[in-house]
């Protein structure tokens, strides 16, 4: 196995996924890993890093999915009352069980991982205050409402959902609840 090999890095990233799914963030190590993907310790090392840089690797593969699902949503053609109003049930379908059991664990034993996940939604979550401002600007929303702080509690009621729940069924339950009453909430 070649360091540098995009099928190798991708291999271990999903070996240790399907670790983190079965043992959680504890129940492994580096040497577990090198053996479930058949290669040395030194070698998987040269490949990944640390294991706090494969751990944000796992997420930020995950967030990039989900924005990039999210942008392409929230383009489309539909009015902007349809798209709100979908809008909970397209977040919550972007969440599953492996981030939901794991984040709280990954974010106490790796701190810099919640500061680079939030550097990176920072970065790149802009599309959703264009989104806000779109349906302001179409008289859709609530004039006495500022798009900045929809942003930011849409992204703490996110953030708090993630931290209660513990499997999708009840974040989607929750969440879903949650973000459908709020986007009621801001429509004119």
């Amino acid at each position: 196995m070649k360091v540098g090999d995009i099928h190798t890095e991708e291999l271990v990233v999903e070996k240790a996924r399907e670790m983190l799914i079965k043992y959680g963030v504890k129940g492994w190590n580096m040497n577990d890993l090198a053996r479930e993907s058949n290669m040395s310790k030194r070698t998987l090392y040269k490949i990944i890093g640390s294991k706090e840089d494969l751990l944000f690797k796992i997420l930020l593969n995950n967030m990039k999915n989900e924005i990039t699902r999210l942008k392409k949503y929230l383009q489309s053609d539909k009015s902007f009352p349809e798209l709100l109003n979908n809008l909970s049930q397209q977040i919550t379908d972007g969440f599953d069980d492996f981030i939901l059991s794991n984040i709280k664990a990954i974010r106490i034993e790796y701190p810099k991982i919640k500061e680079r996940e939030e550097k990176f939604i920072a970065d790149q979550g802009q599309f959703i205050t264009l989104f806000f401002q779109k349906g302001k600007d179409e008289g859709c929303i609530r004039e006495d409402l500022d798009v900045g702080a929809l942003v930011i509690i849409v992204k703490s009621l996110i953030e708090y959902q993630m931290i209660t729940c513990n499997n999708k069924t009840d974040f989607k339950t929750e969440m879903g609840r949650v973000l459908s009453t709020f986007f009621t909430c801001i429509l004119k």
